[in-house]
C-alpha cells in the first residue's frame, strides 16, 4: 500500500502531501560535489575532496537545507 501522506506521529494530519515532498527533493543536486555540501554534510579536504561526517554531526544541517530552500544552505544544495 502506498501512502499518498507523510503523518506526524502525534496527529493524524499530513506534514508534507507526496508531490510536495517530491517537488522539494527534486531540484537538489546530489552529486557528491563541494560547491553543493561542503559545509553542510561534509567538509572539503585540502585536495577538494569532500569528508563527509555522521549523521549526527550534519543530519541537522542537511534537514535544514532541505526543508528550506530560500536558506542559504537549501539555494547552495539546489546550485542557486
Amino acid at each position: 500500500m502506498q501512502r499518498s501522506h507523510v503523518y506526524r506521529p502525534e496527529r493524524d494530519q499530513p506534514l508534507f502531501r507526496t508531490d510536495d515532498l517530491v517537488r522539494l527533493l527534486d531540484d537538489i543536486h546530489w552529486e557528491r560535489e563541494a560547491k553543493y555540501w561542503d559545509g553542510i554534510a561534509a567538509k572539503a579536504g585540502t585536495s577538494g575532496r569532500l569528508n563527509f561526517s555522521g549523521v549526527k554531526d550534519s543530519g541537522g544541517r542537511v534537514a535544514d537545507a532541505i526543508l528550506y530552500p530560500a536558506t542559504e544552505t537549501g539555494r547552495r544544495i539546489r546550485g542557486f
